[in-house]
């Protein structure tokens, strides 16, 4: 029994430093030959990730371009409103018009087109609504995109969001063609504007004018170059530069350029980017290829006809199939024959500049059909065919709604949370203690202990933090301190039968524990729900909702089985079993084994 005992409580205090550790530095950074690299912290509290509601940043939603696209030439000039109007003729919705400046050619973008609404569209020449107009009209129609397509657009943007440097990113698809990009903590941006004609202004006036325009933040102004002036603020969008750029001109003069970099701007055109896939043949410096040199051999995405994940039917193992267009199978042929069975030769496939991998050609291929193989798991071989598809079809995405979350709101929301859970878990240790007294305590350390290795795990997972997470987090609080309650209740039974408060503890935790089981496998299985119906619908909010109550639910488990009973059995043993008042508020029989 004592033996066990010490065991236990070594386990438990050892994981009490491990989480307090974990939580008092501010960022863990761990690599090493022989350990797992591990980088996790943030600047936030305790070094925890904080979703865009409580840290503020950018909300932006971006939609698969796809439907059907008129393109018209003309030899004379013709107003491309007019051709757009012929067009609503055939009942088809205008997305959009472009033209160049002679209006001689232009096209027409309009949503997928039933055969009838084809058909009134070509009907349009011949018809001889053009008059003296001699025009090419040609359509094109750009399919839905498919599951695959969209899952590479999605794992395209979520890597270039992470070079960006965005600090824990939501990229997540929703929808069969959209796409939810959240970016938490998004960097400030860097404005640099000047006036046409030189301004006598001073820095601190034009600082306390342009934070009348940013209300929550606090810019800063220096002065770069005569006239040409340098702000650093919260991050802007474009909306927010245009209102700048006319506040400016009418409180001082006509400016002559303004122009901003970083923060929302900048991570959305790198959204917008067409992905870029390249082959280059590598060439290693020494055997373990290490050190290298890549060279350009003008093979790109755009010569890659299909990539997908396979099993071999020899050996059973996963690999990634690829297979190039006419143009590629000449240049991949080539390359193949020139480094077959060269260990120092390599072909590195780079996506977006970043090494996706860097496979040795075992054999000359001279149809432009390979695969690439080495160890993979079913879900490696998976994603690195997302990834090479995801290059060479790129999906044209459309901002369709953008928002921003102020930090200085963020940091509200954090705050009355905070207030929230400690008011909260005050007042839940005030009526434990003086209702159940000694158990109360027991409880109280227990919640404590909880808290911090909660708190732990979400910093070492990591999990973003976001309002819906505290309140799933808050919410297992008070699971926790029902289990708690459950054993407390059979103890006072049991002393009320007439045991020793050692048997009691004993019999009260075997007889509580099946209902404590019960209810919180019934959680669990909830938070299975909500998050696999979260996954699918994408519910962000419930997500975070029923992971954080998951993680909650599970150590409160942990906390009032082992941790509890842990404390109560070292009480009894330093003397405190004879004393049952301290255990319960009524009155006892005499004792009984």
């Amino acid at each position: 029994m004592k033996t066990r005992l010490i065991r236990v409580s070594i386990i438990v205090l050892t994981l009490l430093i491990l989480a307090t550790l974990a939580l008092s530095f501010q960022n863990i950074d761990i690599e090493g030959r022989f350990l797992p690299t591990i980088n996790r912290g943030s600047e936030n509290l305790l070094g925890l990730k904080l979703g865009l509601d409580l840290e503020g940043g950018a909300h932006l939603v971006y939609q698969a371009d796809y439907g059907t696209t008129t393109y018209i030439k003309t030899t004379t000039g013709v107003k491309p409103e007019v051709v757009a109007q012929l067009i609503e003729q055939s009942k088809a919705e205008i997305l959009e018009v472009i033209s160049n400046e002679e209006n001689t050619e232009f096209y027409v973008k309009t949503t997928n087109l039933s055969d009838d609404m084809k058909t009134a569209i070509m009907n349009i020449k011949d018809q001889g609504l053009l008059i003296n107009t001699e025009i090419e009209l040609e359509m094109k129609d750009v399919p839905k995109p498919t599951e695959a397509q969209m899952a590479g657009a999605v794992d395209t943007v979520l890597r270039r969001v992470n070079l960006y440097g965005t600090d824990e990113p939501i990229i997540q698809q929703y929808g069969d063609d959209r796409i939810l990009v959240q970016l938490p903590g998004i960097g400030g941006s860097r404005t640099t504007f000047s006036f046409k004609e030189p301004e006598d202004i001073e820095l601190s006036q034009l600082e306390s004018f342009i934070s009348t325009l940013f209300v929550r933040s606090k810019p800063s102004i220096e002065l770069s170059a005569p006239n040409t002036y340098i702000l650093k603020s919260v991050s802007l969008t474009q909306e927010m530069v245009d209102g700048l750029e006319t506040a400016l001109e009418e409180k001082y003069s006509e400016l002559e350029s303004i122009q901003s970099i970083g923060g929302v701007e900048g991570a959305k055109k790198l959204i917008g980017k067409t992905a870029l896939l390249e082959f280059k043949e590598r060439t290693c410096t020494d055997l373990t290829c290490i050190e290298y040199a890549d060279s350009d051999i003008g093979l790109t995405g755009d010569d890659l006809a299909e990539a997908y994940a396979s099993t071999n039917s020899q050996t059973g193992e996963w690999g990634v199939n690829i297979r190039f267009n006419d143009t590629g199978s000449e240049i991949f042929s080539n390359l193949t024959q020139r480094i077959v069975g060269n260990n120092g030769k390599r072909i590195a496939i780079i996506l977006d500049g970043e090494e996706l991998i860097a496979p040795i050609s075992r054999a000359w291929i001279r149809d432009g059909r390979s695969e690439i193989t080495g160890n993979f798991s079913r879900i490696e071989a998976q994603t690195i065919a997302i990834q090479l598809d995801s290059g060479r079809l790129p999906i044209p995405l459309n901002l369709i709604q953008e928002s921003s979350v102020d930090a200085l709101l963020g940091e509200e929301s954090l705050q009355r949370s905070l207030l929230a859970g400690i008011v909260g878990l005050s007042l839940v240790l005030i009526f434990m203690i003086a209702y159940y007294r000694v158990g109360g305590i027991v409880a109280g350390l227990a919640l404590i202990f909880y808290t911090i290795l909660v708190l732990a795990l979400f910093k070492i997972i990591p999990i973003t933090l976001t309002l819906p997470h505290i309140g799933g987090l808050i919410l297992s609080i008070g699971l926790a301190v029902d289990s708690n309650i459950l054993i407390f209740e059979r103890m006072k039974e049991e002393i009320r039968l007439g045991r020793t408060v050692t048997s009691a503890i004993e019999v009260g935790f075997n007889r509580a524990w099946p209902a404590i089981r019960d209810g919180n496998v019934s959680t669990l299985i909830t938070c299975g729900v909500l998050l696999f119906f979260g996954n699918r619908l994408g519910g962000g909010l419930i997500n975070g909702f029923a992971l954080s109550l998951l993680i909650g639910v599970a150590v409160s488990m942990f906390t009032a089985v082992i941790v509890s009973h842990n404390l109560l059995q070292i009480l009894a043993a330093l003397g405190l079993s004879g004393k049952k008042f301290l255990f319960t508020p009524e009155k006892t029989p005499e004792a009984r084994s």
